[in-house]
């Protein structure tokens, strides 16, 4: 019977084999198949046999039959029960279980999963002129190839495809059954050309489907079927027990099977659907399949619609605060959501400045026209200043780093890297470069910071060195503020005095549990740290769910390593000795020297001396 539900799943991958069974089947089955939920090729088999058995799988635990799935079975009231997989996938103590319920239990259980493919097989004791045949680990395509089996002269086969060539008991079992077409379901990665050339040279013959990616894919196989369709099964390939479960609903049900991910429908297999004009039947839960797929929403569609929900909701969010923003976030993974605020304008961006200084540093290292070790002209070594222009935001080593480089040639870089609205002002080499009139634009920032988390900006090692660096920075009152206590994130704010009032920054990646995203905020006309943080507030919810407390962090940013000496100034005199341990507010630096409060006295001291809280 074809399902009608827009959505099958149960509390686990037991559940929802139980509920696809029950609503596919709901005047019983003549047979039942039975796998372990844990033994993803045994699924993907036994999906094979789904239509010329007219049987639903359910899942088993390896060494238990839940209650479930014994009531389950016992209101099928089956004939018989084949088992697919041997006693480490199923114990002989749930097949003793089975009997109870069923006398007639059969086992295919080879000495792999070849071996029990070949089994199940030549086991359907019928001619099959066409077999598809797809690689036993490469279960996105054996799942599709064992949905097509959806006429009497159709099976399924898994063979191992990177071999040279077909092995002698897959010819074998080929010939058994009559085959005389072979079609080979998937690349060459995963069933190479010598292994097909041995088909052909055994005497079959041979086609194949392949796509641009596993869903086009899905949408190529599904016009391989003769039957008009009625149902889209979808499941999504990232979760293999749902798979098989999908895969032996479609076969059984004689419809397509096609995959989609989370937030939508792929555009390809959308418009397939939209196109046939049938409904979806999802196969998992909202946490592999949301709503969008249930309504067939395509994939730049819902894209669409999301970037437009998140740009209000950024709106909304700001215009609860006094101030001018302009807000940038890209989505690192799911639809990659890309949405701005302004973000294209033109802005003084204060420390945050400083990741384009250490990205132009840490290219040279890369390139080997410099070293970490390489002595600047304040008697710093990069990589000392590199770290304390980042982890305190120190001025000073900016400017050593930047005219180090020389004004002309960052430049120069900058552009070069694509961002084209970034630029350092011209200053004479040795002074500041804080009021240079540095420009720069919320989305050249988080491209920036995007293209360090992809690695194509920097070699992965020195991308990374860079993500430490602002992963390790105190300075967490604005973004860092308005996300979940534990929650992974790498940032660089700033804070510069302008005309207008304090213009305050910060741009950061984090790594959310559902989502990873890049945000950028800068704002003008005295901003307060309270808006950054709604705003990071916001922007985590969009992607990753509510939460209660945000994570918050004491004003003693730092403690002493070690028994420390304050001084008067930096390398001044000293004034007090702490022990290890102290708590350390620490306010601003000057290259390696930080400026703290200890009590109520502003002092100095060697950065050496401290580590993060």
């Amino acid at each position: 019977m074809i399902p009608s539900a827009p959505r099958l799943s149960g509390a686990n991958r037991i559940m929802t084999s139980v509920a696809a069974s029950q609503h596919a089947f709901p005047s019983g089955a003549a047979t039942v198949l039975v796998a372990s939920g844990y033994a993803p090729a045994d699924g993907v088999i036994a999906a094979g046999l789904a239509f010329h058995l007219q049987a639903p799988l359910l899942y088993v635990d390896p060494a238990a039959a839940p209650a479930a799935v014994q009531a389950e079975i016992a209101r099928l009231d089956p004939g018989r029960v084949i088992v697919i997989g041997g006693p480490s996938g199923v114990s002989d103590g749930v097949i003793g279980v089975l009997r109870t319920i069923v006398p007639d239990v059969q086992r295919f259980a080879g000495v792999n999963r070849y071996d029990s493919s070949r089994q199940a097989l030549v086991g359907l004791a019928t001619r099959i002129e066409t077999v598809y045949l797809a690689n036993g680990t490469a279960f996105v395509d054996s799942a599709l190839a064992s949905a097509a089996a959806t006429t009497i002269d159709r099976a399924t086969l898994l063979v191992d495809g990177i071999q040279p060539n077909a092995d002698v008991a897959t010819i074998d079992a080929l010939r058994r059954v009559g085959a005389s077409e072979l079609v080979i379901v998937g690349g060459f990665s995963t069933i190479g050309q010598g292994y097909e050339q041995s088909l052909r040279a055994a005497g079959f013959t041979v086609s194949r489907r392949v796509a641009s990616d596993p869903y086009a894919e899905t949408v190529l196989m599904a016009v391989d079927q003769p039957q008009s369709p009625q149902r889209a099964i979808i499941v999504n390939p990232q979760t293999t027990p749902d798979l098989a479960v999908a895969s032996a609903l479609a076969a059984a049900s004689g419809q397509p099977l096609f995959y989609a991910v989370e937030p939508c429908t792929p555009d390809t297999v959308a418009a397939h659907i939209a196109a046939a004009r049938i409904s979806v039947t999802a196969v998992g839960g909202p946490e592999w399949l949301g709503q969008a797929v249930l309504e067939n929403r395509s994939c730049s569609s819902e894209k669409s619609l999301r970037e437009s929900q998140l740009n209000q909701a950024i709106r909304d969010t700001a215009a609860r605060y006094p101030g001018s923003f302009t807000v940038s976030v890209h989505q690192l993974d799911g639809l990659g959501v890309t949405t701005d605020v302004g973000g294209g304008l033109q802005r003084e961006p204060a420390s945050m400045m400083k990741i384009f200084a250490a990205w132009a540093a840490l290219s040279r290292i890369e390139r080997g026209t410099a070293r970490f070790d390489t002595v600047l002209a304040s008697g710093i070594d990069v990589g000392t200043c590199m770290y304390v222009m980042i982890h305190a935001s120190d001025n000073y080593c900016h400017a050593d780093i930047v005219h180090w480089i020389g004004i002309p040639q960052i430049n120069a870089m900058i552009r070069g890297a694509g961002f084209t609205n970034t630029y350092y002002g011209s200053v004479p080499t040795g002074t500041s470069v804080l009021y240079a009139g540095n420009r720069t634009t919320t989305n050249d920032l988080v491209g920036m910071v995007e293209r360090l988390e992809e690695g194509t900006i920097l070699s992965r090692p020195f991308a990374d060195h860079l993500l430490s660096l602002m992963q390790g920075q105190i300075w967490r009152a604005r973004i860092a503020s308005g996300i979940p206590p534990g929650v992974w994130q790498a940032s660089k704010p700033g804070s510069l005095w302008v005309a207008s009032g304090l213009l305050q920054g910060d741009t950061a990646e984090v790594r959310g549990p559902r989502s990873s995203y890049v945000l950028s905020v800068i704002g003008d006309d005295a901003p307060s740290q309270e808006a950054f943080r709604a705003i990071s507030r916001t922007v985590y919810e969009y992607f990753n769910g509510s939460f209660g407390q945000a994570a918050s962090y004491p004003a003693e940013q730092m403690v002493t390593v070690r028994a420390t000496a304050l001084r008067t100034s930096p390398g001044g005199p000293m004034t007090l000795v702490v022990p290890a341990g102290a708590a350390i507010q620490v306010v601003d630096a000057n290259r390696v020297w930080y400026k703290v409060y200890y009590g109520q006295r502003e002092l100095w001291t060697i950065f050496t001396d401290l580590r993060n809280r």
